[in-house]
């Protein structure tokens, strides 16, 4: 199994492929794919798109792609480019006939450390177990990438072990307990998120009418 896992932006888009055979994880390749701060952004969505495409055909052994599901912060602006930029990722996966799986980061961190709310410094260090690498990538971009290429790994290898004694007696595995789990912190940071937006856009025409008047 190989997967590129994917954590996207329009600046900084990290990527990482990882191999994954007889339950030994395998780095292939990973880094960051950039684009001119300055320049004109249809310019960098479509440098995004070549680049993704380069580093596909380099390995035309890719068996899916994880990436980040799209969550919005405090800036609406940039969390609408990003979305453009993600849109472009996902049409280029889906070109290249890639099966496309999304995790948010709390279910990513769930899986790779345990608990959805863990440090980038926990996360790393479970990163280093798994990968068996001494040192790891500077940017977070890269690290994130691949804990969401692992974060596929455990999901697709504890979903194939639903067929277990203990899933027949209608016990849980531990993946989905975890999964639960993330869902279940998901849905209240969407309520948060929801409220942010709500408080965002209210400030926002609150300004335009003061500029008005």
């Amino acid at each position: 199994m190989v997967i590129l896992g994917i954590d996207p932006g329009f600046g900084r888009i990290g990527y990482g492929i990882i191999s994954f055979n007889n339950n030994k994880y395998k780095v292939i390749e990973y880094g960051c794919i950039t684009t001119p701060e300055n320049s004109y952004f249809p310019k960098r969505l479509n440098k995004i798109e070549q680049d993704l495409e380069t580093i596909i055909k380099r390995y035309k052994n890719i068996d899916a792609a994880s990436i980040e599901d799209l969550y919005f912060n405090t800036n609406i602006r940039t969390a609408i480019k990003v979305a453009q930029a993600r849109g472009v990722i996902l049409n280029t996966l889906s070109k290249n006939n890639i099966d496309i799986y999304e995790y948010t980061p709390i279910q990513a961190k769930q899986v790779i450390a345990g608990y959805g709310r863990a440090t980038k410094h926990q996360v790393m260090e479970m990163l280093k177990k798994y990968l068996k690498l001494e040192n790891m990538p500077k940017l977070d971009d890269t690290a994130d990438a691949l804990a969401l290429a692992i974060c596929h790994i455990q999901y697709n290898m504890y979903t194939e072990f639903t067929g277990t004694d203990k899933s027949k007696k209608g016990e849980k595995t531990r993946l989905q307990v975890v999964y639960e789990e993330a869902e279940k912190q998901d849905k209240e940071n969407k309520k948060r998120r929801d409220a942010m937006i709500k408080r965002a856009i209210e400030k926002e025409k609150a300004s335009m009418i003061t500029k008005v008047k």
